[in-house]
């Protein structure tokens, strides 16, 4: 399995926030075991990777598996004849959503596509909650909005076993479940109707490419990655270390994993210490890249060249005027919530849907960054970021 290091979780401002440092003991931001494999997981890279080979900026396949090893179903198989639609709008549904947070574009373009899909079916949403990233708040709302008897919860379980028991509540009470990105543990294909993730082994397989082309196929990099049980990190992380390792010129010389963002920059600070020669590094999200980012700019390491997973402004922004970050990788969040409204529907008539459901990743470099960020949220990209990209053109 993944990791054993237990997650405690905390309040925090954007994301994932647990206890102390944990990329070693002392929590100096050392070097700790690598990602390793999750049973049943995508197969380990072999072999070498071509130098000087293109990215593919619109993959149509998914490189992951599910948590159980379940192969990925496109979005798109999902459907639903003029019949089912007129039986979920006579069907008096409801629909909550249980929300581990709601403080990033990812989420909120996520939500907003999934409620308005099951109003376009008819089905009413009558809670959304945010646990700020705490198995304990988390585990509160699932409680209350119990209260409310949804027919149908869409739930991101924010600690797998802490929030494990709670999911088992609302299975017994006869509420259908559907997860996005996680799922909680003990649960197996068939107790819930559907997992909803994005590529994450491909997404991190592609910011491994895109790093290896940006630094010209040989040096050293590094990865600082999320030192916890948790599904949708893990298998970007290890997509990401099985891919670069592929590269015979380039040597991976450290991993070093954190457990609190807040820490991230200590990390940094260590790993720019021991390893001066560093080309590049590898973050397992955007939020933690900006730390590593700051680390640089205070001992004046301008030249280090960063990837990661999501697009956030100030990544695309960075990326667009060839900033510390090349490149990155990022869900299809529109997608992904019309999917879990779908896979909703499906739970709601009894359909059977696949067990697992995610687009392909969605690689992001200078060449197509306003195109990823249309693709990914289905809106124009703000106006900052088109001024950029006409700027650095």
């Amino acid at each position: 399995m993944f990791r054993k290091l237990s997650a405690v979780c905390l309040t925090a401002l954007l994301v994932f926030v647990l206890a102390a440092c944990g990329s070693s003991k002392s929590g100096d931001g050392g070097e700790s075991s690598a990602p390793t494999a999750s049973e049943g997981g995508s197969p380990a890279a072999s072999g070498n990777a071509p130098a000087g080979q293109e990215v593919n900026l619109n993959p149509t396949s998914v490189e992951g598996v599910g948590p159980n090893g379940e192969k990925a179903e496109l979005p798109s198989v999902l459907t639903l004849t003029d019949e089912e639609k007129q039986k979920l709008k006579d069907g008096n549904f409801t629909a909550a959503f249980v929300y581990h947070m709601q403080s990033n574009d990812h989420n909120q373009i996520k939500l907003a596509a999934a409620k308005k899909t099951l109003q376009d079916l008819g089905v009413k949403v009558v809670s959304t909650t945010d646990a700020n990233f705490n198995a304990q708040t988390m585990i509160g709302q699932i409680e209350s909005t119990m209260a409310l008897k949804p027919s149908v919860m869409i739930a991101m379980p924010v600690d797998p076993d802490a929030t494990s028991s709670a999911f088992r509540e609302v299975q017994k009470a006869g509420t259908k479940l559907v997860f996005m990105e996680n799922v909680p543990a003990g649960f197996k294909p068939g107790e819930y109707t559907s997992l909803i993730n994005s590529d994450s082994y491909g997404n991190g397989k592609a910011a491994a490419e895109i790093m290896a082309q940006q630094i010209g196929y040989k040096g050293e990099v590094a990865m600082v990655y999320y030192d916890a049980v948790f599904f949708v990190t893990n298998e970007r992380d290890r997509g990401f270390k099985e891919t670069i390792q592929k590269y015979p010129d380039i040597k991976l010389v450290a991993e070093s994993g954190f457990a609190d963002p807040n820490k991230v920059g200590e990390v940094a600070d260590g790993l720019f210490a021991r390893y001066p020669d560093l080309k590049g590094v590898y973050a397992s999200w955007d939020v933690p890249a900006e730390s590593i980012i700051a680390s640089a700019k205070s001992i004046g390491k301008n030249d280090v060249i960063l990837t990661t997973v999501d697009l956030g402004l100030n990544t695309a922004r960075m990326i667009a005027e060839d900033g510390f970050i090349r490149g990155t990788t990022t869900a299809r969040s529109y997608d992904q919530g019309v999917a879990e409204a779908m896979a909703a529907a499906y739970a709601l008539l009894g359909k059977e849907a696949p067990s697992y459901i995610c687009p392909p990743a969605l690689p992001v470099v200078k060449s197509n960054v306003l195109e990823a960020f249309e693709t990914a949220y289905h809106k124009d990209a703000p106006k900052e970021i088109v001024d950029v990209v006409n700027k650095n053109k």
